[in-house]
């Protein structure tokens, strides 16, 4: 959900639609503003013509009458300033709106949001292999050895790959595997295990007979863990 908060007569002398008698206060009202994205904001802007104060005011009473909630600019920075501190979302089943903190609640199909922090977790919901201790568990297990095996190839030509793997997952996935549905943990194993088999390590081990890895069966299982 991304907008801008525009003016329908100018704020600033010889901007578009600017009224001269306009008082200060109703410039800033929200009965002046109208919410467009940033591509519209500047077609109206631009084209001042088509686009007068009469057809905007025409298209924000549009929306209204839509039921549209309108906001004003103080409660715009109260928003904001609430949003600045909120640090987690939860979004269920990947579909659906999203609400953040009810009553009067911002809600959407979809939401853009920056961020000042380096990194943004996203929490695996039900039914993703990273929801599963034991899914998520043995696929990490078999990242870490791929890891292993490539850092220890003795030819070198293979030097700072391991850390590519990641990228792999993606690239084969389109996304994060601990995001991934459960019915593709086999796929995911067949990937990771067939890579560990690929490396200088892994075909040796398996010109000796030597097994790269565990099963998913074999793997123990905490208490709890299934």
């Amino acid at each position: 959900m991304t907008a801008e908060i525009c003016h329908i007569r100018a704020l600033n002398t010889g901007g578009p639609r600017y009224e001269k008698s306009q008082s200060p206060e109703k410039r800033n009202a929200a009965s002046n503003l109208i919410l467009m994205c940033g591509r519209h904001h500047k077609i109206i802007d631009t084209e001042t013509r088509k686009y007068t104060a009469d057809v905007l005011l025409a298209m924000k009473l549009q929306h209204e009458e839509r039921g549209v909630t309108e906001i004003s600019p103080q409660v715009t920075r109260v928003a904001e300033q609430l949003l600045a501190n909120y640090t987690r979302i939860s979004v269920v089943n990947n579909k659906g709106n999203i609400a953040i903190h009810s009553p009067g609640a911002v809600q959407a199909n979809t939401i853009n949001f920056t961020t000042t922090r380096q990194k943004v977790s996203v929490a695996p919901p039900a039914g993703t292999i990273g929801a599963s201790a034991s899914m998520s568990s043995y696929c990490s297990y078999l990242i870490d050895r791929y890891q292993q095996y490539q850092k220890g190839d003795p030819t070198g030509k293979t030097d700072f790959k391991y850390q590519a793997i990641h990228l792999a997952l993606k690239r084969q996935f389109k996304g994060p595997w601990k995001l991934l549905d459960e019915a593709f943990f086999t796929d995911l194993v067949a990937f990771l295990q067939a890579r560990i088999d690929a490396t200088f390590i892994g075909r040796l081990n398996r010109s000796k007979g030597i097994r790269n890895y565990h099963s998913f069966d074999e793997m123990p299982r905490k208490p709890g863990m299934s």
